[in-house]
């Protein structure tokens, strides 16, 4: 297999790659215009009210998903920082990498990693893809089941629902910059946020593989069928062909790490775990260090009592500091992994998460495991994921109906027109820009898409209201 170069990984190139003014390229860089493009985008805005760990929290402390967004650029382009280092003092490549340009793409592909989550979090993926899984074989369109219309690889698509398809498809054609194409980002960019370089059709082959034997980066679908081309040219511009880009596997641990730190310092101050059990966990794992860290951190802050203002708590100021503290450790650790797999990873064959390879992978594990018992897994969470299901499920069955029969032969009632009319304008023509030349017959995994497409770029906050809205609450 070819060994990939960091000039094409961070390809700059654009699809289709259209002239640029030379005014443009002297005022701002091409990764400087994507972070320009990003911010800007309504997509990036809704963010703010999008659930993270806690749906629908009126608490100013919890984080959102555009500040887990933020924090998740912040740590990847430390990594990055601290990797390019790295290769240049062991010369592992001939040519100076370009740091400034690594890091910049890692903080675009950061901003935009979560942008198609639907609301509710991770929840509101499954509560889409159990829609299509009641829905595809049962519900009639012109006497036919939905499935008779599908290729194998649209209904898998829709089986396997993702939001990292999602994000791909509103940055290639959803969000419009000045022109059809989206936001128009760099190759790079876009490549680096494919979590997993795998479409449905080898999702389900993998999942006809025993456990043991299916592979980590086809665990999620990462792209639909509506977007193969595209992701085609991508990954033609960056050389990396049916496998990850390296920064990908950068992104993929910054992510992990923001949330696995940040999730303990909201589940902290919501009371859901205590100093103690923290600090038994770290025993167990057999983090001495870690241990005496959390001991100090907590002497320090029992003496610094006095001198604070009242309500000061030393078990929380000693949690926080910890997690800030181990958190920053894990960086270097991930940085370590990075350069110990380097030529399996710029040669494509490398298939793991770098934090499962790296020094701290078995406390890593256990905090995941800690918080998924102590804070996911609680009746309030669950209770507000049901809520989420319901109010999904409610605004599918609704806006489905209506785009089942929309621009086909079939005629809309007047309950469906509404429904039409309430869907986005921008969305609506994304669709008809999508079905020029096809025929009728063909348009129905295009207008899912559009449903799927409506409902995943809510907020968490709009679909809440406009389900009571709809439902006369």
């Amino acid at each position: 297999m070819t060994r990939f170069t960091w000039e094409q990984i961070t390809s700059e190139r654009r699809i289709p790659d259209l002239p640029k003014e030379q005014d443009y390229r002297d005022y701002r860089s091409e990764m400087e215009s994507d972070y320009l493009r990003i911010i800007r985008s309504a997509s990036f805005r809704r963010l703010q009210d999008k659930t993270q760990v806690f749906p629908l929290d009126h608490s100013d402390f919890v984080r959102t998903r555009l500040t887990h967004s933020l924090e998740v650029a912040s740590i990847a382009k430390l990594i990055a920082k601290q990797v390019c280092a790295k290769i240049s003092q062991l010369h592992l490549e001939e040519k100076e990498v370009d740091a400034l340009t690594i890091g910049e793409t890692l903080n675009c592909a950061a901003l935009l990693h979560d942008i198609g989550n639907p609301p509710f979090g991770h929840f509101g993926e499954t509560a889409i893809r159990n829609w299509f899984h009641h829905h595809l074989e049962h519900k009639q369109f012109q006497g036919k089941p939905l499935s008779a219309y599908l290729s194998d690889a649209q209904k898998f698509d829709l089986y396997y629902y993702e939001g990292n398809a999602q994000a791909l498809r509103i940055v290639l054609k959803l969000h419009r910059h000045v022109s059809d194409y989206g936001m128009h980002l760099t190759s790079a960019v876009m490549d680096a946020i494919i979590k997993y370089p795998c479409d449905s059709l080898e999702k389900h082959a993998q999942d006809q593989k025993e456990k043991s034997e299916r592979s980590l980066l086809k665990k999620k679908i990462g792209y639909f069928q509506s977007e193969a081309k595209q992701v085609a040219q991508i990954k033609a511009n960056t050389g990396c062909v049916d496998c990850r880009n390296p920064l990908a596997f950068i992104l993929e641990a910054a992510d992990d790490l923001a949330y696995t730190f940040a999730d303990l310092e909201d589940g902290y101050n919501k009371g859901l775990y205590t100093y103690a059990q923290l600090y038994e966990l770290i025993v167990r794992c057999g983090d001495e260090i870690g241990a005496q860290r959390l001991q100090s951190a907590l002497d320090y802050a029992i003496q610094q009592k006095k001198q604070k203002e009242k309500g000061f708590d030393p078990y929380k100021q000693a949690v926080f500091d910890w997690l800030t503290r181990k958190q920053s450790f894990c960086i270097t650790c991930v940085r370590n992994a990075f350069i110990e797999h380097y030529e399996e990873i710029m040669s494509g064959s490398f298939a793991k998460e770098l934090l499962a390879v790296c020094s701290e992978a078995k406390l890593i594990f256990a905090l995941k495991q800690f918080s998924f018992e102590n804070i996911y897994n609680i009746a309030p969470i669950l209770k507000l994921e049901l809520m989420g299901n319901e109010i999904l499920t409610f605004l599918l069955d609704r806006f489905m109906d209506a785009l089942i029969v929309y621009d086909s032969e079939e005629r809309l009632s007047e309950i469906q027109a509404k429904y039409i009319d309430l869907l986005s304008r921008n969305y609506l023509n994304a669709y008809h820009r999508s079905v020029v030349g096809k025929a009728q017959c063909d348009r129905l995994y295009d207008r899912l898409l559009l449903g799927c497409d409506f409902i995943a770029g809510m907020s968490d906050g709009y679909a809440k209201r406009l389900y009571q809205e709809l439902k006369g609450i």
